[in-house]
């Protein structure tokens, strides 16, 4: 059987390949379970049952919004999101 460089070249990347689908199926799984920092989420701002200073704050309408104009009668939760389109 003759073999040319083409065939060759084709089994090398075909084995590449393999050995790095391999090798990536075995490396996921242990970065993925790499130790994360834990989170303090008592240093991060108001906890639930927290009394929360008073606050006049305009929404995206203009009205403005305070801690009495925003109580229902079961409390208020308030829910901050951060985004990256500013």
């Amino acid at each position: 059987m003759q073999y040319t460089v083409k065939h060759l070249g084709n089994q090398l990347c075909n084995r590449l390949g393999r050995f790095i689908l391999i090798v990536g199926l075995v490396l996921l799984p242990l970065l993925a379970s790499a130790q994360r920092e834990a989170i303090d989420l008592a240093n991060r701002g108001p906890q639930v049952g927290d009394t929360i200073p008073e606050f006049s704050l305009p929404d995206q309408n203009g009205e403005v919004w305070t801690n009495e104009s925003i109580i229902g009668p079961n409390g208020t939760m308030l829910v901050f999101i951060r985004s990256a389109d500013w």
